[in-house]
């Protein structure tokens, strides 16, 4: 229930913001609609990447990589999400990244002498 109120609110302050003419809302409208939806996720996805890099280029030089996303997190999701899951996401994926590596180096052994 906490996170659907939350919601409700930045909705309520994204309208308040909106300085759009009906036109140009009803254009841009249109303009999504038209997209298929590999487009849409594509920009969608492009958006969340600029603001993650706009954070990121914020946060002081030094932190290890757990403590960057946890920062990460919480300047995107503070509203959104109780700090212990914000926390949980910071570790684990500061831990599933080693795991990554190895994983991916492993299927990179395997393709090499697939092609011995």
């Amino acid at each position: 229930m906490g996170a659907k109120a939350r919601r409700h609110v930045v909705a309520q302050r994204a309208d308040a913001m909106n300085d759009s003419s009906a036109e140009i809302l009803k254009a841009v409208a249109d303009r999504h609609r038209s997209m298929t939806p590999e487009e849409r996720w594509l920009a969608a996805s492009s958006l969340f990447e600029t603001a993650r890099k706009i954070v990121e280029s914020s946060l002081p030089s030094g932190l290890t990589t757990e403590e960057r996303r946890l920062a990460v997190a919480r300047r995107l999701y503070q509203n959104e999400l109780p700090e212990a899951a914000l926390i949980a996401h910071a570790k684990y994926v500061d831990s599933g990244t080693a795991a990554c590596t190895s994983a991916l180096a492993s299927s990179d052994e395997a393709r090499e002498g697939d092609l011995r």
